[in-house]
């Protein structure tokens, strides 16, 4: 049994659409071969270096001085914390003389004001300014002030960036051009 494909002729010009595709694609292939083709050549020659198998022995070795090291380290630690641990012999405590009771010097209360609300009024818990409470009913709200640190920065710089305000301005502005210009780019 034989197929039979028909094969059929695109006249409609859109092979001249398809080009930059197809050259965009066969030139990120070849890039990629290259790349398989480079790796594989350090890899082989890597391993062929003279001398190499000489390190390596120089590394184990070393590697096995340190291990070995490490589990003396540990034993002589583990050592101490055991000796440490040990009760040691102490004296029976003896009877000490109680200190004479003196008396203390203690501050006098004193009359500290009590602030009452107006009637009506309620105490709310506010969630920023200075206060704990604010007043509820007929109050006036504290307007929040920013802290340093918060927001935009005395310096003119964004906070926890460093970039300056003008150097973000012009960034946005920036991509804001290039999207533009892509977009012309690709329509036209």
């Amino acid at each position: 049994m034989t197929e039979d494909f028909i094969l059929e002729e695109d006249e409609s010009g859109d092979s001249s659409k398809r080009r930059p595709f197809l050259i965009a694609v066969g030139a990120l292939a070849a890039v990629g071969v290259l790349a398989v083709a480079c790796t594989a050549i350090i890899l082989m020659t890597r391993g062929s270096q003279p001398g190499n198998s000489e390190e390596v022995a120089l590394i184990e070795t070393q590697n096995a001085i340190i291990a070995v090291t490490n589990e003396a380290v540990t034993r002589v630690i583990s050592a101490m914390e055991t000796e440490a641990a040990r009760p040691t012999n102490t004296p029976e405590p003896t009877a000490t003389d109680l200190p004479t009771a003196l008396p203390t010097n203690t501050p006098r209360p004193t009359n500290t004001p009590v602030v009452q609300q107006a009637e009506g009024e309620t105490a709310t818990p506010v969630f920023f300014g200075t206060s704990t409470f604010g007043v509820g009913l007929g109050g006036s709200t504290p307007t929040p002030i920013g802290a340093l640190g918060s927001g935009s920065s005395g310096n003119g710089s964004l906070p926890q960036t460093g970039i300056s305000t003008w150097a973000a301005t012009l960034a946005a502005l920036l991509l804001v051009g290039i999207v533009i210009a892509a977009r012309r780019l690709r329509s036209g």
